[in-house]
């Protein structure tokens, strides 16, 4: 993925006088008669984003870029999506977007009282930080200025946080960090058990700080110690997505060139698959989401940016995003 971010500039309006071009004859009658002569337009001022009041409206048509986390809220009722346009909210059959602070977010994670997340804020890293308000403010946890954390998850409940650190200014050592009892405190996770040779997608159990899991490309470790000790749950099979509700693990896989969607009871580790629309082998499912309020919602996206939603427990799936284009 192109991590180079994009700011979109103000637009300035252009304005041209009447030009003369006549002889000096007709210059002087021009001169005699100012009701004839054109006047310059009056300028626009473009309001500054500051100046916008923070609105949440019907989405204008649109093409997305990159779907970059989806996820459930806990003090809202929609699907929201963190996109390079900003955040997209789903409810009720359409799409709605913000008037304004259409930040970049990534490592977006949906939590009971809002949303925790990553990205580009203006010119700006985000480093960590919250929304309670549906992203009309943003409270910076930690690393303000100095981080970006593609790779970063939030229990819905616990709001405990595990992230991948890659950014030399945090002043961090590379890897895997969590949260501690200090909110703006990170520590590094041991891994112990851990076999893959690259790190993954991270999820956080919504309800139980213990409990955690990462997907890699030799299938899925799950901790029960906050990342301590590590164990392999399933094949050793490509993961590319993973996310917790209170009694399961849902998880897409790659297996033998075709998409696989995945669940895993907590309670007895039984894992099935589960029907989805078929995708191609190149469309991977990249997110997975689900509600904590309703366990029958679920929702995923792919790399081509599609996304597919079910409120019957994946009996049916709606296609509400087709190819990033709304």
């Amino acid at each position: 993925m192109n991590w180079k971010r994009f700011l979109i500039p103000l637009l300035l309006l252009s304005f041209f006088l009447a030009a003369c071009t006549n002889t000096e004859n007709e210059t002087e009658q021009e001169s005699s008669s100012n009701d004839d002569t054109e006047q310059p337009a009056e300028e626009t001022e473009v309001p500054a984003e500051e100046d916008i009041p923070f609105e949440i409206s019907d989405a204008s048509s649109m093409e997305i870029a990159q779907l970059q986390g989806i996820g459930y809220p806990g003090n809202d009722d929609g699907l929201y999506l963190a996109t390079d346009k900003g955040l997209l909210i789903h409810k009720d059959e359409q799409w709605f977007e913000t008037s304004t602070k259409k930040h970049d977010y990534y490592g977006f994670s949906a939590v009971e009282d809002g949303f925790i997340t990553s990205g580009q804020q203006g010119e700006s890293k985000m480093g960590i930080a919250k929304s309670i308000d549906k992203g009309e403010t943003i409270e910076h946890i930690a690393f303000e200025g100095k981080g970006q954390f593609p790779f970063l998850t939030a229990g819905y409940q616990t709001q405990m946080i595990y992230g991948i650190n890659g950014d030399a200014l945090t002043e961090m050592d590379p890897g895997l960090f969590r949260s501690t009892e200090q909110p703006d405190a990170f520590e590094p996770v041991p891994l112990n058990g851990f076999g893959a040779d690259t790190l993954g997608m991270i999820a956080a159990h919504p309800t139980d700080p213990n409990v955690m899991a990462m997907a890699t490309r030799s299938g899925i470790y799950l901790s029960e110690d906050k990342g301590n000790n590590m164990k392999l749950i399933t094949e050793e099979v490509m993961v590319t997505a993973i996310t917790f509700t209170e009694s399961h693990l849902y998880y897409s896989s790659v297996e033998n060139e075709k998409v696989q969607f995945n669940s895993i009871n907590l309670a007895t580790m039984e894992s099935i698959k589960m029907e989805i629309p078929s995708l191609a082998y190149d469309n991977p499912i990249t997110y997975i989401a689900g509600s904590q309020t309703d366990k029958s919602t679920l929702a995923f996206t792919t790399y081509m940016r599609d996304l597919y939603q079910t409120t019957d427990g994946g009996e049916s799936w709606v296609h509400i995003l087709d190819k990033g284009s709304i």
